[in-house]
């Protein structure tokens, strides 16, 4: 269904950065991500997380559990695919961190990627395998 989950976010100063991990690892618990230390739009220190889950295990438990979370959602996921089929997914890190699934459209979020298998790439074939797989 999915050949592999791309997934970057941000633990501002005032964050804890264990929590933040925990929330990414309540959506994604294989996740090991890289760090970054860089600086923010106002010079204050962030940290960027960011990694691939490509293991056909998690991958599996993912789509599982994102078919409970989006099923007869279609119509909130339709304008979230690229051209490549890609389909790009906000989750709130607050809610994250409760184990809830929240999508939201600010920045402060998990950001992920979800490469869907679509034959030719393209949005409206990953659409509606998507779509397929949520019915």
């Amino acid at each position: 269904m999915i050949h592999n989950i791309s997934y970057r976010l941000i633990v501002y100063g005032t964050e804890d950065e264990e929590k933040v991990l925990e929330a990414l690892r309540n959506i994604l618990p294989d996740a090991a991500p890289e760090r970054e230390e860089a600086e923010g739009y106002h010079g204050n220190p962030i940290t960027v997380l960011r990694g691939r889950i490509t293991r056909r295990r998690a991958l599996r438990e993912f789509m599982e559990s994102f078919r409970e979370i989006f099923r007869g959602r279609m119509d909130e996921l339709k304008d979230r695919f690229d051209d490549n089929g890609n389909l790009f997914l906000r989750l709130d890190k607050q809610e994250a961190l409760k184990g809830k699934w929240q999508p939201v459209e600010h920045g402060d979020a998990i950001h992920l990627k979800i490469k869907v298998e679509a034959y030719p790439a393209r949005r409206e074939v990953a659409a509606e395998n998507i779509k397929g797989f949520l019915e």
